[in-house]
């Protein structure tokens, strides 16, 4: 980050560059936990960590400023995991590669963890500037966000004290986000049966598709490799015999799916058959996705594998739930013009005698949610599937008139000069939770440009991370 040297924000690159070299994915956050609490303390400031390895960290207020209200500072510490084909990145214990390309920062074909890495960046160093005037602070870092939300749902209800909380998980310096979507989990299970034969094995793979978030970017069209899978299968069926010994696709339950694959078994006499009727498909298919999709790739390989093969009715459940199976947006909201509901299915797995899929429900609705839930109940009763539901994440009701959000606006407007966007996005925000257990406290959520979150394409920009820092500061100062 040396290059950045001159840069207005240095201090918060600086720090994101010490929290790269930090292993943070979803679960494994206990390094980076003890290193932000180390961190309070160094400063010589009131430090706690709890038994979710929340870490919160207090500021006293500025001389001059110690009767206004507390101010509430929060990001997450843990970030998606997600890397490219080629790449022999080791999440657990290497760093993460940061590069500069113009006004970019990105990761060396993996997830840059700017979501939200950047928040605790920027926390730290408001944390540690000894010239910034402002409120008492209680700086807020959870944990598990991006697979649960587990830190903020144990976060005690006694915790904070301040009136006015500022979350930096937004991803558009242009906005101001003032309410977000609610959401649950499906997990799927089928026993499966397999039989022996003596058969070849071939491997079929969709792999570079665009992916990326599966709120935020829902609905941009972007396809989903289970369901393309899927069609390729379900027209494979109508033209090659064959069997099916495996099908997985997905790595993470809020990522719209990249990369899936299917092994599957032929008769010796229909190789040539099954190659020709792939190559149809993949031309048909590359041609009608090209728009969409422009790295779109196809595969067949013979591999060599086990002689076990789901059952063959099994087999035609599994290829029909997943064809079924709700995925992209259900309903629009068009008084905000967002999405109000969607589905996304996410993981498939196949682990020795058990088929596993995951799929992520979101939803500003509550009847869209129950919608949905009861959707996915119903197609998995159909198809002998055992479904259970996670407990969820509430919804942020969004309040477009009070005075945290006037103040914000009124600082943005004098900083460039033009009007804030105050919006609803439809993506899970911990300021949900955070809303049910300090419900009289004011939120708004905010933060710098990050394109391609939770995609090995994920990147900075550093002029809005600039602007995003200076916004904080402004915010702080005129409170």
């Amino acid at each position: 980050m040396q290059k950045l040297a001159n840069s207005s924000a240095y201090d918060v690159f600086k720090n994101f560059e010490k929290i790269s070299e930090i292993p943070r994915c979803s679960h494994d956050e206990e390094a980076i936990s003890k290193f932000v609490y180390e961190f309070g303390k160094s400063l010589g400031l009131k430090s706690k960590r709890d038994e979710f390895g929340n870490v919160i960290i207090i500021k006293p207020a500025s001389e001059g400023y110690e009767d206004k209200d507390t101010v509430i500072l929060q990001g997450h510490m843990d970030m998606v995991c997600e890397k490219s084909d080629s790449s022999k990145h080791d999440f657990t214990c290497d760093p993460i590669e940061l590069q500069i390309d113009g006004d970019f920062i990105h990761a060396n074909e993996t997830t840059l963890g700017a979501d939200d890495g950047i928040a605790v960046a920027m926390m730290m160093a408001i944390l540690e500037n000894k010239s910034l005037k402002h409120p008492k602070i209680e700086a807020l870092f959870t944990t598990t966000e991006e697979t649960g939300m587990d830190g903020a749902i144990g976060l005690s209800e006694t915790a904070l004290t301040g009136k006015n909380l500022i979350n930096i998980d937004n991803e558009e310096d242009k906005i101001i986000i003032v309410g977000c979507a609610g959401g649950i989990n499906a997990y799927l299970e089928k026993r499966i049966s397999k039989n022996e034969k003596s058969l070849s094995n071939y491997e079929i793979k969709v792999s570079g598709l665009q992916g990326g978030h599966s709120g935020i970017m829902i609905n941009e069209g972007r396809l989903n490799s289970i369901k393309l899978l899927d069609e390729i299968l379900l027209e494979l069926s109508k033209k090659v015999d064959f069997s099916l010994q495996s099908i997985n696709g997905g790595t993470k339950h809020n990522a719209i799916p990249s990369n899936s694959s299917a092994v599957i078994g032929i008769y010796e006499n229909d190789k040539q058959l099954l190659s020709d009727e792939l190559n149809i498909l993949f031309d048909e298919m590359k041609k009608s996705n090209q728009n969409l999709e422009v790295n779109i790739n196809f595969s067949l390989n013979e591999i060599s594998n086990t002689n076990l093969y789901i059952n063959c009715d099994e087999k035609k459940e599994i290829i029909n739930l997943l064809n079924e199976f709700p995925h992209g947006v259900n309903t629009l909201d068009n008084e905000l013009n967002i999405v109000k509901s969607s589905n996304n299915l996410a993981i498939l797995r196949t682990e020795d005698e058990v088929l596993k899929i995951q799929t992520s429900i979101r939803s500003s609705d509550s009847n869209d949610l129950e919608y949905l839930k009861n959707k996915v109940k119903e197609i998995a009763e159909k198809y002998n599937f055992n479904v259970k539901f996670s407990e969820g994440y509430p919804m942020w009701k969004p309040n477009f008139d009070y005075e945290l959000l006037n103040h914000a606006k009124e600082i943005y407007k004098s900083l460039r000069n033009e009007d804030a966007e105050v919006a609803v996005i439809h993506a899970g925000l911990e300021t949900g939770i955070l809303s049910q257990k300090y419900p009289n406290m004011n939120m708004i959520s905010i933060g710098p440009d990050v394109i391609g979150a939770h995609t090995p394409k994920e990147k900075l920009s550093i002029s809005s991370t600039e602007f995003s820092f200076n916004f904080v500061k402004n915010i702080l100062k005129s409170l």
